[in-house]
């Protein structure tokens, strides 16, 4: 049978086999040398990790401190924070010093490098100048100043009460392959207040999300109690009413960040008014009329809504889950008060009669563990900044 014409000239002479393989293995011989050149003898930059001496204990305190034991463990590693830094203590390591060597350039989503430095700055003109003076990734400077704000904000008003002169100290840790914050201490010296107030992240005993907390334990944030509150679980809150956006009208409500799925519950007794209206700002949503407290209650870019239009609910009743559709760049709730009668006007919970608001505590279990974060904070700080890389998972 003579065979198919699609088949014909696919034949690859026999006589040029040979000559392709011996080029062929030629070249996975010089790949393969260079790559082994490149994984022993230049290891120093890809493969050491150390702990810098001078600062291990503290920062030892805060790997086993500031994650809390009865949770899964993350994977943590303090490395050298420069390459030349890298170099020189992989050429010097010997058999009497106890390195241990970690791969620790080559991460996953999962396990983002980040590093832990540290800020002294003295107020001029406004937070966000300050900051931006001092940053070395000016492109990050103002997201930076905007987690400062949304703490000090509990305290005074970001946009009046700050003084030139004003003392700020912070010690935050960033993600680099996030571009993203996390403020471990701040402390400010206040002009308007004639007080020093600070904040100090630590997540401990009996907390499945930390907080921030004064010197003697007690969070500098509110809480709305459980039964009055749109959310029992959630890692912070980003955003107030009022807090001004880029381009846009100050912000009407309060952001909660939450994983996808979290419980959202109804704060009043009342009935649905309508759900998932302008999807494609709000998202998947939810509004109920509450005529004994005179507002309205809107919870928007959920990722499940429970109930439906002209459906009467209990105060506590799971309504729908929490998520990230709609104009929302993180997964959080949006909880948002209006007046019943005049709907511009937009409520803070935390100052709303009808919400009874509590500030957590450092349990005595927890006491002598956030004392000695605390301390480690206070070490980070006196050495003028910390040269560890820290990579968790």
């Amino acid at each position: 049978m003579e065979p198919s014409p699609f088949l014909k000239n696919q034949e690859i002479p026999t006589k040029q086999l040979p000559f392709l393989r011996v080029l062929f293995n030629l070249l996975f011989v010089i790949s393969l040398g260079f790559n082994i050149y490149f994984f022993v003898f230049q290891n120093g930059s890809v493969l050491v990790g150390f702990v810098n001496a001078a600062g291990s204990d503290a920062v030892n305190s805060i790997k086993s401190q500031v994650v809390p034991t009865n949770k899964k463990p993350v994977n943590t590693r303090l490395v050298a924070t420069s390459h030349e830094e890298s170099l020189i203590q992989s050429s010097n390591l010997s058999k009497g010093n106890h390195y241990e060597a970690k791969q620790i350039l080559v991460s996953s989503p999962t396990q983002p490098k980040s590093k832990i430095r540290t800020l002294k700055l003295k107020i001029t003109n406004s937070l966000h100048f300050t900051v931006c003076q001092e940053v070395e990734l000016k492109s990050e400077c103002g997201l930076l100043a905007a987690h400062l704000g949304r703490l000090l904000a509990w305290f005074l008003d970001v946009n009046k009460d700050l003084r030139n002169g004003d003392a700020l100290n912070v010690v935050y840790e960033r993600w680099n392959s996030e571009g993203q914050f996390k403020i471990l201490q701040l402390t400010f010296k206040s002009g308007y207040l004639r007080n020093t107030i600070e904040a100090n992240y630590y997540n401990g005993v009996g907390m499945k999300y930390g907080g921030y907390f004064d010197r003697n334990g007690k969070e500098i944030t509110q809480r709305i109690e459980e039964k009055q509150s749109p959310i029992a679980e959630y890692k912070e809150i980003t955003s107030l009413p009022g807090d001004f956006r880029k381009g846009r009208r100050g912000h009407s409500g309060t952001d909660f960040k939450a994983d996808v799925g979290t419980p959202i519950l109804s704060t009043f007794d009342g009935r649905v008014t309508r759900t998932s209206w302008n999807i494609r700002a709000n998202g998947y949503c939810i509004e109920i009329d509450h005529p004994r407290q005179g507002v309205k209650t809107r919870y928007l870019h959920l990722s499940r809504v429970f109930v439906k239009r002209g459906q009467y609910v209990n105060q506590g009743q799971t309504i729908g889950e929490s998520g990230n559709t709609g104009h929302s760049f993180a997964p959080h709730l949006h909880y948002e008060i209006r007046g019943r009668d005049n709907k511009k006007k937009v409520y803070n919970p935390f100052k709303f009669k009808y919400h009874k608001t509590y500030h957590r505590n450092v349990s005595s279990q927890g006491s002598k563990e956030f004392q000695g974060v605390i301390r480690a904070y206070d070490v980070l700080l006196q050495n003028n900044g910390v040269s560890d890389t820290i990579q968790t998972g």
